[in-house]
């Protein structure tokens, strides 16, 4: 049986991660904060980009338009910075800030996934004479751990042999065909996953690698086994330290006449890496949940005869088991620490089907994050929402318009909720090497963003003096990859002293 251990360790992957101005327009002011009587207001005066900034940006030969950068005091009547704050960006996964915070306000941060068991077929002794039928519901998190006692919950109702087939219904979601190597040549990469209704483990296969000395070869495993793909190894042997080279082989997957698939894995491997693992993905999101429901469903004593169909949900079938998932406010903990693609893209498909009714679409999706950001007071005009995680080159975002919303949540009764699911500066998440040994420590929540081209940063700062400032910077240019951080730290160090 698969140790729980096993079955713990694989919860979470990362998962990682020419601007155009929108015409002229007034901008809303942002929702009214709390009563007046528990504000009090600062009038301050717009600051113009910092000299320790301007002196960077000459050194680096960077032009200052490539900033977009936008500061509010939370109890201020005007920004304290707004520097080209009216263009559109690619905020890259700054942009989960939106999609999460539409998230809470329309659903609540205590919404909860079902992903449902049916009966297709009469139990009789112990045993299904017909179907199984597994029905998600977008459930992000749909890990080893929680897919293991889904399953073992249904052991327990006294099946223990499923005649038929296991019927995988993913009809929640109405998506196109999409390509998951279309963002950047990188199939097999979980951040590229595809979303669907049922979402096992962010369609991640564990790819073990255990070397042999004796016998001077590789051994290749995959968690779970898989059943529609072979695995051939063409793993060279390697000499000598354990280099980056040497443990992260390539994959390479090829379709056969018979409809038979095999995935190549090859490159060198060293000795002295020692049992290693990686993370890719393989097999359609229906296959993956059939691949594991098979492993589980034998290791715990049971037998399926056989194999797998998609379909829907008819009313003549009986439900057996119903999983609840982690609250909303958990799951966005997950997304924003650690930037998840895969887990937001979920998001935005279950906004849309609970907003727009089902199937859950991309179109719904973004209708309703739109519909949140007009009843905070944000002006969208020119907003590009489409996956929702920011792993898009289309996705376009002003400064302004994010730190409008920042501003209206900070007065909301869920922002605490959103608060708590950003990075700590310098102590977790995607921020727990940055400015860690400086005084700004843990005083700042901050989500990151990271593209080829593009460097974002968005959240709320405690400055030195007690203040509670808004931060945006969004950085679209050649060299934000190389000199993008090193902008936002010098921003951060100046606010930090206001």
């Amino acid at each position: 049986m698969m140790s729980l251990a096993v079955i713990a360790s694989v919860v979470f992957l990362s998962m990682l991660g020419a601007d155009s101005v929108w015409a002229k327009s007034t901008l809303a002011k942002s929702a009214p904060p709390a009563p007046a009587q528990q504000i009090i207001v600062r009038a301050q005066k717009t600051q113009a980009l910092p000299e320790s900034v301007l002196n960077y940006l000459a050194k680096k030969k960077i032009a200052a338009d490539e900033l977009g950068i936008y500061v509010h005091d939370v109890n201020a009547d005007a920004p304290l910075l707004a520097h080209k704050a009216d263009t559109l960006r690619n905020p890259a996964s700054t942009l989960k800030l939106v999609t999460t915070w539409a998230a809470l306000k329309k659903l609540g941060p205590a919404w909860r996934w079902n992903t449902e068991a049916w009966a297709r077929g009469e139990v009789v002794d112990g045993v299904l004479y017909g179907d199984l039928i597994l029905k998600g519901y977008g459930d992000p998190f749909l890990v080893y751990e929680t897919f293991w006692q889904f399953i073992n919950e249904i052991r327990l109702k006294g099946i223990r042999e499923i005649s038929g087939d296991l019927i995988v219904d993913n009809s929640f979601f109405d998506l196109p065909v999409l390509d998951p190597g279309a963002f950047d040549k990188r199939p097999y990469r979980v951040y590229n996953a595809p979303p669907s209704a049922l979402m096992f483990n962010f369609q991640a296969t564990r790819f073990m690698f255990q070397p042999d000395s004796a016998l001077q070869q590789v051994t290749v495993t995959t968690l779970p086994k898989l059943n529609a793909v072979a695995v051939a190894s063409q793993l060279n042997w390697a000499e000598g330290r354990c280099r980056r080279q040497h443990y992260r082989p390539a994959l390479q997957q090829l379709a056969h006449d018979d409809g038979s698939r095999t995935v190549t894995v090859s490159g060198d491997y060293a000795q002295s890496c020692g049992r290693r693992e990686m993370m890719r993905v393989v097999s359609s999101p229906e296959q993956h949940a059939f691949d594991a429901f098979k492993q589980i469903w034998t290791e715990l004593g049971g037998y399926l005869g056989g194999g797998l169909r998609t379909g829907s949900v008819q009313a003549s079938d009986q439900r057996l088991h119903v999983h609840s998932s982690r609250t909303l406010g958990e799951q966005i903990r997950l997304i924003n620490k650690w930037s998840n693609n895969v887990m937001t893209r979920q998001l935005l498909l279950t906004l849309g089907a609970e907003a727009y009714a089902s199937p859950g679409t991309l179109a719904k999706g973004r209708m309703a994050i739109l519909d949140v950001l007009r009843a905070q007071g944000v002006t969208t005009a020119g907003i590009i929402i489409d996956n929702g995680s920011g792993l898009s080159r289309k996705a376009r975002l002003s400064a302004r318009q994010l730190g409008v919303l920042l501003q209206a949540v900070w007065h909301e009764p869920y922002m605490p909720e959103l608060l708590n699911s950003l990075p700590l500066l310098g102590e977790d998440g995607t921020l727990v090497r940055r400015l860690h040994d400086s005084a700004m420590q843990g005083r700042s929540r901050l989500k990151t963003g990271t593209l080829n081209g593009v460097t974002a940063l968005a959240g709320y700062m405690l400055t030195r003096s007690g203040k509670r400032l808004v931060v945006v910077m969004l950085h679209n240019g050649r060299k934000a990859g190389s000199h993008g951080q090193a902008i936002q730290n010098k921003v951060l160090e100046w606010l930090f002293e206001q």
